[in-house]
């Protein structure tokens, strides 16, 4: 219905705005296509249309002498006349009139393309899908407006879709998505999935074939399209064929600084991988300012993971060389220790981001030189922008989203959802990422609410609205019965806050922020009488002390996280008798980031990062200790489990599932 909405407008934009562009295009000059007084009385149409009179414009439009039309004349009329039949949902007449429009509008390119995609989108409404096709592509999309342009290609790839036609539906998405003039443009359009998953299906010389058909287009998204083949020549083996579509992605699409880039930086990245030193790891941590005393403690995390193999080895020592610079608790500090330590110690991996807020840097620095980067916190990218060449220790918001949206959690908790996030990069990463899988895995999404600043302590305001508290004027037929029922109570509970019923169309929410917002957003929930039973799930920083407190008085919080029980009793009794404190969540992370690496580095003989990244593209599984990653899609999901927050106690999803089962 949305998309219907839309059409109309577009079609009714030729009375609005469009009627004297029309009249400059074409073949010949204004005066050969249309008369000043045809102009004059199209105006007054126009201006009867604007009042909403469409019975007047209609009129004013066949009262038109048409002996004394000029042909193009009598095909812009009869256009007009459609479309106005076709706002009115008269798609038969409107079928007629554009029909008759194509007659006599030859002479005018841009008149008739507008025509044919008027006709198709009225086929379209009719149901008339084989018709609608045909009429479309007897169009010539060049000569239509920008936006014109755009309604053009997205209605083709509707149709192409609808009727199986695979290279069109290709061509209709490049087409559609082709003026976008950026990279982020592109990516966070919801045609571009459809448009990647469809085109890497196909074959090389498919792909190529393509590529060389939109040479002359100058599409951003070409230039890219043609960057992200030449990455898997490379990888392939096929070095030859990578260096020569380079060459032609900077020949044709030069003007496009972010591909450039793109290719510069995978360039670099090749002439690089020679100089490698596959035991140098760079460590790069705040050990200054503010952030020092966490620094520390993951440095230390990091000694008790060489000292914990050495003597489980008989005295034997890992191999490494470790280089360890301070980021000073900045992000563009740490990303240039992170290039010294690449150009000048030539080190296969760095260890580093500790918080998010560097963790982001760090590794796009790292990754636009062709190394491995062990993150010690989430890092805030959209899944497109993260490669294999990244493994995150806490876990990916990929990997609690992917979790989240697993069989056993669904049928547990529903296939309706709403999710609550912090306009931030990391709520944008998450929300993202929740939608992209929901509709893979067939689960609605029915709210989504965001807030701006993550400091308040406040949050009625969101949760209200998305329990649709709002938005009374949708619902005041509710309002106003509820509102009498209320004035006529005799006792009014002081508690009670507002008059609506919460609307509550969902099974569960998601709620991806740190503890202390969770403990002012879940009361929120029952403020404005939501049943405790709902569940709350949040993210992995969920397992904290201070909710599991608070978990005495909110009955249903969840989050996703590590399955703690990967690290044994044996390893803590280790820890505190070596430094005489048990390991806590930083130096966990920091112990962890070696077993991560010495599991993909042990027993590798490489001498060059080309080898080491095919060698790392191919692997797919890697272990730590506090869990398994596996790689899906070049990204490396990190193994994580549901936890039930219930009255000071963690408790695993699968066991409150297996316990129901066998109750049942």
């Amino acid at each position: 219905m949305k998309y219907f909405t839309s059409l109309i407008f577009v079609l009714t934009l030729l009375l609005f705005n469009s009627c004297s562009g029309i009249s400059m295009l074409g073949g010949g000059q204004k005066s050969d296509l249309y008369s000043e007084k045809f102009l004059a009385d199209v105006q007054l149409v126009k201006e009867s249309y604007r009042k909403g009179e469409s019975k007047k414009a209609l009129t004013l439009l066949q009262q038109m002498n048409q002996e004394i039309l000029l042909p193009t004349e009598k095909g812009f009329r009869r256009n007009l006349i459609g479309v106005i039949y076709f706002s009115e949902g008269n798609f038969e007449q409107a079928v007629f009139n554009f029909d008759q429009a194509l007659a006599t509008s030859r002479l005018d390119d841009s008149l008739t393309s507008q025509i044919y995609l008027n006709l198709a989108g009225s086929y379209f409404k009719l149901g008339f899908n084989e018709k609608a096709y045909a009429s479309i592509i007897s169009g010539k999309p060049e000569f239509l407006q920008d936006k014109e342009r755009e309604k053009y290609f997205k209605l083709r790839f509707k149709l192409a879709q609808e009727l199986g036609n695979e290279n069109d539906i290709i061509y209709s998405l490049i087409n559609f998505l082709g003026p976008k003039s950026t990279i982020n443009e592109l990516k966070s359009n919801s045609y571009y999935e459809t448009m990647l998953s469809k085109y890497l299906r196909l074959s090389s010389s498919e792909k190529i074939k393509i590529l060389e058909e939109f040479e002359e287009s100058g599409f951003l998204l070409v230039g890219y399209l043609a960057y992200i083949e030449a990455e898997k020549y490379y990888y392939s083996g096929s070095k030859g064929e990578a260096n020569d579509v380079l060459y032609w992605v900077k020949k044709h699409f030069g003007q496009h600084q972010e591909v450039i880039t793109l290719v510069d930086n995978f360039t670099n990245r090749v002439e690089n991988y020679a100089r490698l030193e596959i035991n140098n790891i760079g460590v790069v941590l705040p050990l200054s300012g503010k952030n020092k005393v966490y620094g520390e403690r993951a440095l230390l995390g990091i000694d008790s993971a060489l000292k914990k193999y050495q003597e489980d080895n008989g005295g034997t020592s890992l191999p490494y060389k470790l280089f360890v610079k301070d980021s000073e608790a900045s992000g563009v500090v740490g990303a240039h220790a992170v290039k010294e330590l690449i150009d000048k110690q030539f080190v296969s991996v760095v260890i580093g981001g500790l918080f998010s807020s560097e963790s982001l840097e760090e590794y796009r620095e790292a990754r636009s030189k062709g190394v491995i980067f062990i993150s010690l916190s989430q890092v805030y990218l959209p899944r497109q922008e993260k490669d294999h060449l990244l493994i995150e220790i806490p876990g990916s918001i990929e990997s609690q989203v992917a979790e989240l949206f697993t069989d056993q959690m669904i049928n547990h908790f529903g296939k309706r959802s709403a999710i609550i996030y912090p306009e931030n990069s990391k709520g944008k990463a998450y929300v993202d990422e929740f939608w992209r899988v929901a509709k893979t895995k067939g689960v609605e999404i029915n709210n989504v609410m965001s807030f701006r600043d993550e400091k308040i302590k406040d949050f009625r305001d969101p949760v209200s609205k998305l329990l649709g508290l709002k938005y009374t004027r949708m619902r005041q037929e509710e309002y106003d019965l509820m509102q009498e029922v209320y004035d006529l109570e005799k006792r009014r509970s002081i508690r009670r806050v507002q008059v609506l019923k919460p609307d509550v169309d969902f099974d569960w929410v998601f709620v991806p922020v740190k503890p202390l917002n969770a403990q002012q957003i879940i009361p929120s929930f029952t403020y404005f009488d939501v049943s405790s039973k709902l569940p709350i799930i949040g993210d992995a920083s969920w397992r904290s002390n201070s909710l599991s407190r608070a978990s005495e008085k909110f009955r249903n919080i969840y989050f996703v996280g590590d399955d703690v029980t990967n690290i044994s009793s044996q390893f803590t009794q280790w820890f505190y008798n070596k430094y005489n404190q048990p390991p806590r969540l930083i130096e966990l992370r920091g112990h962890d980031s070696v077993v991560v690496l010495k599991n993909i580095l042990s027993d590798l003989n490489v001498t060059n990062r080309n080898d080491l990244d095919i060698l790392l593209r191919s692997r797919k599984e890697v272990y730590g200790l506090t869990g398994k990653w596996s790689q899906d899609e070049g990204v490396w999901l990190k193994k994580l489990i549901g936890h039930h927050l219930k009255r000071g106690k963690i408790i695993k999803v699968r066991d409150e599932i297996a316990a129901k089962t066998m109750d049942n």
